[in-house]
């Protein structure tokens, strides 16, 4: 059988396991490997707009009438592309590949891993997307495979340009986390939660401790790209973790799906971070102070990434805020970022000769292209964002965590608030041993493969913000 690993090569080395396959160009395994939602390095804003799902399930025959033909897109590339494999047409299937897809793909070994799969778990009976984002400039399709005998989970990336299949990735169905050891659903409760006005009203989930309160309250604030309200994030879902974990501790959490993921065909590339992030953030806020169970005098804002970039100016924004939790905050410009990434991961180096030119023409400020998809005018707003800057007029108590296997947010980045918040009362900085950029422990070299086994934030950081947000001052 074969199995693939999140490698750059294309090629799938034979085992005894199950039958798994990865193809996909030098390009695409730049964009999967930062394609982590909360990442400081993700595409920004791409629609991820939920629509019924697509499946493989064989349609009723229509009359013919007069209608305009189908939208061709990327939900329609992907599932042709997957109709082909259901069709065990190789041909096809490597006819909607892109270049990089047919040359590591002829098409007889191709239906070599067909055949092996079918053989293995029988015929492909139906799928249904699960996921819909877009990184790096293309669009991202997860889909669960239903087979007569099991299930896989397929990743189709497409190209929304050419609508050619940039690469696939098919791997096992995520196993569900069972509750963290922290969680205690009996310390709580949750109720559904509209944050922000019309037209961009975003469903939440307010979860509430027991008891009459009034309690501490926090907002959760994402990082970059069309995140749900839980940042799932392959297996993994932190913010449904720190949530439930916060709120066994008795402090309330107030969770949204972010505007990028409910309504992301309303919006354009142009959009701005206020739009993406900040003003949904500072609506949260001010719809929990509202809440009778939350104390209003102890409101937290607590950001992952970019939103722990922005968290000093949304607490600002939001005033009177209590003070700011700021998750593995961006320190560098987000290009030098992007390029950090990419050098740890050793991407080839013609890849990382190309990005080492356009963080320096950004340096220069003469880059006018796209970096993974976004124009050049979303990475100067964000670099433009002063983290340091903003905290530093908020006047209020500030912990910054980082997790020291975090390869997205190093040490670089945490030393950029060290020194520019010197001498600042009541900031606490930590590094958290042995946790990622999800905050969840792990062993050895770090890397996208470990956000595909199922964990949950460690409890050090559960503990960390409960002390924080609780303590008398």
């Amino acid at each position: 059988m074969f199995r693939c690993s999140w490698t750059r090569s294309s090629e799938c080395q034979r085992t005894g396991q199950s039958s798994h396959v990865q193809v996909r160009s030098d390009a695409l395994a730049a964009l999967l490997a930062i394609a982590t939602a909360g990442c400081a390095a993700t595409a920004p804003p791409g629609p991820r707009e939920p629509v019924p799902p697509v499946t493989g399930s064989p349609s009723a025959t229509l009359p013919v009438v007069a209608q305009p033909p189908p939208v061709r897109d990327s939900d329609s590339v992907a599932d042709d592309f997957l109709k082909a494999l259901q069709a065990r047409d190789a041909a096809r299937a490597r006819a909607l590949g892109d270049t990089a897809v047919k040359q590591a793909l002829p098409e007889e070994k191709l239906a070599a891993i067909i055949d092996s799969q079918v053989a293995e778990l029988g015929p492909l009976r139906s799928w249904r997307v699960v996921q819909r984002t877009q990184q790096g400039g293309k669009d991202v399709r997860v889909a669960r495979l239903e087979f007569e005998r099991g299930q896989l989970q397929a990743l189709v990336a497409v190209d929304p340009k050419t609508l050619e299949v940039a690469g696939i990735f098919f791997t096992d169905v995520p196993a569900a986390a069972s509750p963290a050891a922290y969680v205690d659903a009996s310390k709580f409760r949750e109720e559904a939660a509209s944050v922000g006005a019309a037209p961009f009203v975003l469903p939440g989930t307010l979860s509430l401790p027991a008891g009459a309160g009034p309690f501490p309250g926090v907002v959760l604030v994402h990082g970059s790209g069309p995140n749900d309200r839980d940042e799932t994030i392959a297996a993994n879902k932190p913010f449904k973790d720190l949530a439930e974990g916060l709120a066994s501790r008795g402090v309330s959490v107030l969770r949204y799906d972010k505007r990028t993921l409910t309504h992301g065909k309303r919006l354009t590339s142009g959009i701005s971070l206020d739009e993406e992030v900040v003003v949904d953030a500072v609506a949260a806020v001010q719809l929990l102070r509202q809440r009778p169970e939350v104390d209003a005098r102890r409101l937290y804002v607590i950001g992952h990434s970019l939103g722990a970039l922005l968290a000093p100016e949304i607490a600002l924004r939001a005033e009177p805020v209590a003070g700011a939790v700021l998750l593995a905050p961006p320190g560098r410009a987000p290009w030098d970022v992007v390029l950090g990434q990419m050098r740890h991961l050793e991407l080839p180096r013609e890849q990382l000769t190309a990005v080492e030119k356009t963080a320096e023409q950004f340096r220069a400020g003469r880059f006018e292209g796209e970096l993974l998809g976004a124009p050049g005018s979303y990475w100067r707003e964000w670099a433009a964002r002063d983290g340091v800057a903003m905290s530093k007029k908020l006047h209020k108590p500030l912990l910054i965590l980082r997790g020291d296997r975090d390869y997205q947010i190093t040490e670089a980045d945490l030393a950029t608030w060290k020194k520019g918040l010197a001498g600042v009362r009541d900031v606490e900085i930590s590094t958290i041993p042995g946790n990622n950029h999800l905050f969840i422990q792990g062993t050895g070299k770090p890397g996208p493969a470990e956000y595909t086994v199922p964990g949950h934030v460690d409890p050090a950081v559960i503990e960390r913000i409960v002390s924080f947000v609780t303590q008398a001052r």
